[in-house]
């Protein structure tokens, strides 16, 4: 595939899901409760820096020769965590927002991607992160896909502890539900 085209793509995942994200925080506002600290809310954005400055210093962190096996294998995990990042938002609906927070009226949410994995949207971003090294065969990014799944992690972890705090049945559903990676994580 051609670099050109692997890139336009690539921006234009990257540019929906961030326009979905800004339409999804204005339909679905609502009255805070409670909202997690700022380093909690600080890791839900650095997985977008990091990936960005991968991006932007492609030239001198180290692409390698794109392989169109790889560039298909990362559009098709892009394209899919893509879609499986904007199901959970339409799952979640008035309990989603940017930073991790307990609106009122928040419900328990475990039905959709929820019955797979507590925080499906995190997942899903990894794999758009994965599948964007792929197809755009910038290595690094491939390689801090990783980092960013651990601070998806422990954004995960502070989310929880507001989640148990004022969800009744959270408890419960993170006992048989798994946090990040469906049936092993």
């Amino acid at each position: 595939m051609e670099e050109q085209i692997a890139v336009f793509i690539f921006k234009f995942i990257w540019g929906t899901l961030l326009i979905i994200a800004l339409l999804a925080q204005w339909f679905f506002r609502g009255k805070i409760k409670e909202k997690a600290g700022v380093v909690a809310n600080l890791l839900v954005v650095m997985p977008y820096v990091i990936v960005f400055a991968c991006f932007s210093s492609r030239d001198y962190l180290g692409a390698y020769k794109a392989n169109i096996i790889l560039q298909l294998l990362g559009l098709a995990i892009m394209f899919a965590g893509a879609i499986g990042y904007v199901v959970s938002i339409l799952y979640l609906k008035y309990n989603w927002a940017v930073s991790a927070e307990i609106k009122e009226g928040h419900r328990l949410v475990n039905s959709g991607p929820y019955k797979f994995v507590r925080h499906p949207m995190y997942f899903f971003m990894i794999l758009v992160v994965l599948g964007s090294g792929l197809l755009i065969s910038n290595f690094p990014i491939i390689l801090y896909t990783p980092v960013i799944a651990v601070l998806y992690y422990l954004r995960s972890k502070k989310e929880e502890e507001l989640l148990q705090r004022f969800l009744p049945g959270y408890d419960e559903y993170r006992k048989k539900t798994k946090m990040l990676i469906p049936g092993i994580f």
